[in-house]
């Protein structure tokens, strides 16, 4: 919260999109609301920790099987690109703030 705190002035002047992590359910809620009041809507990003497809092509998974990174796409709702591109991604879950839908497990995700 003290990075997103502390770029409010950017995001009010240069509406930028934002990925950042969200894995912790102690201020989860206030970190969405946080966007959602600078007229950002969030996304769920989940994926393993380990892919097959990896970089250096490793097939060694040293993660849990359960391992998943926790992540949030944000984006200002007048970036109609934004908007359209968010469309389109296949891996993203947005959230629904107006239902008061914030916890990861509220959702029906497939990762």
């Amino acid at each position: 919260m003290k990075v997103l705190n502390g770029a409010e002035q950017t995001m009010k002047k240069c509406k930028p999109v934002i990925y950042i992590e969200n894995n912790c359910k102690k201020g989860s809620k206030e970190m969405i609301d946080f966007l959602s009041r600078f007229n950002y809507t969030c996304h769920w990003h989940v994926n393993p920790y380990f892919s097959e497809t990896n970089f250096r092509k490793s097939e060694l998974n040293i993660f849990p099987e359960e391992a998943n990174s926790i992540n949030m796409l944000c984006y200002s709702r007048d970036d109609q690109r934004a908007v359209q591109k968010a469309t389109i991604l296949p891996s993203i879950t947005r959230i629904d703030v107006a239902s008061g839908r914030y916890q990861l497990h509220e959702y029906n995700l497939s990762y």
